[in-house]
């Protein structure tokens, strides 16, 4: 678990598992990834890209948001025949760090992209896995997908929601709980968005699949407009922020200082 003390914001990963993957899988070659000199061993291994299945929680007086809530893990979180162990397990993991998944009010996407803990299977349906939560995405994202409707379980899932009043909507610079707010980017697809902590921190989303993509330049497999997320990601790391991603291994944050990235939280 990596814990980080913004102020007034605490900063909480709960962690399922960290695995090394296919580079091809974050649009990375091995070679690429081990051109990076300060990948390996936490973000990178080998030629594999380090990944991690998690969650993280903003908690902010009596607010909790969870974040991207692992995300791109659909495959096998939902799957009919061992769903219910992967709910269990995470379900232990937020209460091994204090966080039970009732206490938590809101899930905050930075796009629609895949299932995650958003909601879980229940039977043939879907149900909020976090029982109290709201979730919440951009304007621009919910009228991508009304637009776009993705096929099979992902757009059934996000059908559920939306037909129980489930899915509140944001615009881009709205305050999402005190110290939190939104950014609407675009450039990965059209509804995605950063989030910003006061000048401390920030959550790229999925504009930085890996850390590696912090130093491989632009990556036009994952990417609507590569040059353009390639271009925020430079801006953003120059500003001595706490860079933190929703897929990043432990300890799932960074920081670029003095012309070196040096993790933080671990």
């Amino acid at each position: 678990m990596t814990t980080i003390e913004l102020g007034d914001v605490t900063l909480t990963r709960v962690l399922y598992l960290d695995a090394a993957i296919d580079p091809d899988a974050v649009g990375l070659t091995p070679d690429e990834v081990r051109s990076v000199s300060w990948g390996s061993p936490v973000w990178a291994e080998d030629g594999r890209v380090r990944a991690a299945s998690c969650a993280w929680v903003v908690s902010a007086g009596a607010r909790r948001v969870v974040i991207d809530p692992s995300g791109n893990l659909d495959d096998i979180l939902h799957d009919p025949a061992s769903t219910g162990a992967h709910q269990a397990a995470y379900r232990a993991a937020f209460e091994a760090a204090g966080i039970p998944i009732e206490s938590i009010d809101t899930v905050l996407l930075s796009h629609i992209e895949s299932i995650g803990l958003t909601v879980v299977r229940s039977g043939e349906g879907w149900q909020r896995f976090f029982p109290n939560a709201q979730v919440l995405i951009s304007d621009t994202a919910k009228t991508d997908f009304v637009e776009h409707t993705p096929p099979g379980d992902l757009g059934a899932a996000f059908d559920a929601l939306f037909t129980a009043n489930l899915i509140d909507t944001f615009t881009d610079r709205d305050e999402i709980v005190p110290g939190l707010w939104a950014k609407w980017t675009g450039m990965h697809n059209p509804g995605h968005c950063a989030f910003h902590i006061g000048t401390q921190a920030t959550f790229v989303g999925h504009l930085a699949v890996s850390p590696l993509h912090l130093a491989t330049g632009p990556c036009p497999p994952q990417h609507a407009d590569p040059a353009g997320v390639w271009r925020w990601l430079q801006a953003t790391m120059a500003d001595g922020r706490i860079l933190v991603g929703s897929l990043w291994p432990t300890p799932g944050a960074l920081r670029y200082a003095d012309d070196a990235f040096e993790p933080v939280g671990r």
